[in-house]
């Protein structure tokens, strides 16, 4: 069951993963949809999902949450978005929706609502987000919420067969405060 609720949209609701949720991140790290857009090469187990949700844990700028559709006292999980400073520059964003719910914007709500979130609550000058060339979803989420294109990294990953393109946004405090 989904944690508390941490920030809500219009139509989505961050929530904390807890330990008990490994469960569905582990189905949606598997899923082949998604797994392929993540860059994951193989199966993700239980007990790996569990140390992912483990290491989001040790700072404040690493944050994993639950994407959830809201029905009375029972909330639906349906993806998961999280920041990560990895390099103590330009967080990154990262987001994945489970393939039922692609095409209705809950993805772009989410992402959102989190660069919503870390604008507000760290004194960071801007962010950063990575996606599959070919994934023209996740680059439409970014284009859409105002991410500009800051490079390619050409035949960067393989990915299902064959090499793609890695395309890099950013997104500055004053051009998401200017929407």
């Amino acid at each position: 069951m989904p944690g508390a609720v941490f920030r809500r949209g219009d139509r989505v609701t961050l929530r904390t993963v807890e330990h008990e949720d490994a469960e569905f991140v582990q189905r949606g790290h598997n899923h082949p949809e998604v797994g392929v857009s993540l860059g994951l090469d193989r199966p993700e187990n239980e007990a790996e999902a569990e140390a992912h949700i483990e290491g989001s844990e040790d700072d404040p700028l690493n944050v994993s949450l639950l994407v959830c559709l809201e029905d009375g006292d029972d909330p639906t999980p349906i993806g998961k978005v999280s920041l990560m400073d990895l390099h103590h520059t330009r967080p990154e964003i990262s987001y994945w929706i489970l393939p039922e719910y692609h095409g209705e914007g809950y993805g772009t709500e989410a992402v959102g609502v989190l660069v919503d979130y870390a604008f507000e609550s760290h004194e960071i000058h801007g962010l950063q987000a990575q996606a599959f060339a070919p994934n023209e979803g996740s680059v439409g989420v970014l284009e859409n919420l105002g991410f500009s294109h800051e490079g390619t990294l050409r035949d960067a990953r393989f990915r299902d067969g064959e090499y793609v393109d890695v395309v890099w946004y950013g997104l500055l405090r004053e051009e998401w405060e200017g929407r």
